[in-house]
């Protein structure tokens, strides 16, 4: 059985294919990247390293022959989305794929606060629902690699600016996220499935707080802040206005509980607990203290 991964050379997509190294013959390995050069390691490992443009069809038409299986990884490229991964699919479809995966995120539904990013991920997956093809789709919840950064900003100033309320989160490391999709990639009976694939525990921003506090050793108290004056900081601070926005709405999308959920899911695919967030913070003791 041969597999691809879409945007190998990502965070996320680099992860898979060193999971997919560990578990499957390299050359039955295809990993699709605009960036063929990022995975030459890959390649001298025996993996299939193709060019594919998500904005250049017929590029992907021919990344994506030989594989029965495939992941396909969102972009980053927020309002450009779903025509990308319609395009992705048509090409996986019309290359003879039998099954894709793909990488969601937690309650896309209609009215969410994110706006595109949730409008984008609910898109794609109707997509992929009405592709003909088998599917299976993994709403990740929040990465917790993504708690490091801003638990360095907390250290660094003893503060925790936020505007998402008592709203919680729970938070899944990005090599469990990639542990999910082998998983899925690698076993049969996950067709026609929709995944929650969270951490273990909701935690409130006054958790977060804390267990950074614990973790560095270095007091962390939360602020909280409105809107309006946050996208006003993050402006004042270098932050383009759209990154700003973005930001925000992720806090209000928090505050309202669209991200309030655990799930067993990925103890079900994998056989094994996720990492906590504050497992993920230990593994990053030294960038909070850094930031010191």
């Amino acid at each position: 059985m041969k597999v691809a991964v879409t945007g190998a050379s990502g965070q996320l997509g680099r992860l898979i294919a060193l999971q997919l190294l560990e578990c499957m013959p390299a050359h039955d390995i295809v990993l699709v990247t605009r960036r063929p050069h990022a995975l030459a390691d890959l390649a001298e490992r025996g993996a299939d390293v193709r060019y594919g443009d998500f904005d250049e069809p017929e590029s992907l038409a021919e990344a994506l022959k030989g594989p029965t299986r495939m992941v396909l990884i969102s972009t980053n490229n927020i309002g450009e989305r779903t025509d990308q991964h319609r395009a992705a699919i048509a090409a996986a479809a019309g290359a003879g794929i039998r099954h894709v995966t793909y990488t969601s995120l937690t309650n896309p539904c209609t009215g969410h606060p994110t706006g595109d990013v949730a409008d984008e991920h609910r898109e794609t997956e109707e997509a992929l629902m009405s592709s003909g093809m088998a599917w299976t789709i993994l709403r990740y919840g929040a990465y917790a690699d993504l708690q490091v950064p801003l638990g360095v900003m907390a250290v660094r100033y003893g503060k925790l600016v936020t505007n998402a309320g008592q709203g919680r989160i729970a938070p899944i490391s990005r090599q469990d996220c990639a542990a999910a999709a082998v998983a899925v990639l690698l076993s049969d009976g996950h067709e026609g499935r929709i995944y929650d694939v969270t951490g273990p525990e909701a935690l409130s921003q006054s958790d977060i707080a804390a267990l950074v506090s614990e973790v560095s050793g270095r007091p962390v108290e939360v602020v909280a802040i409105g809107d309006r004056r946050l996208v006003w900081g993050l402006t004042r601070l270098g932050a383009p206005k759209a990154v700003a926005r973005a930001i925000v709405n992720l806090g209000v999308a928090t505050r309202e509980n669209y991200f309030d959920l655990v799930d067993p899911a990925f103890e079900l695919l994998t056989g094994r607990r996720p990492a906590s967030l504050r497992d993920v913070l230990v593994g990053h003791r030294g960038e909070l203290l850094d930031g010191d």
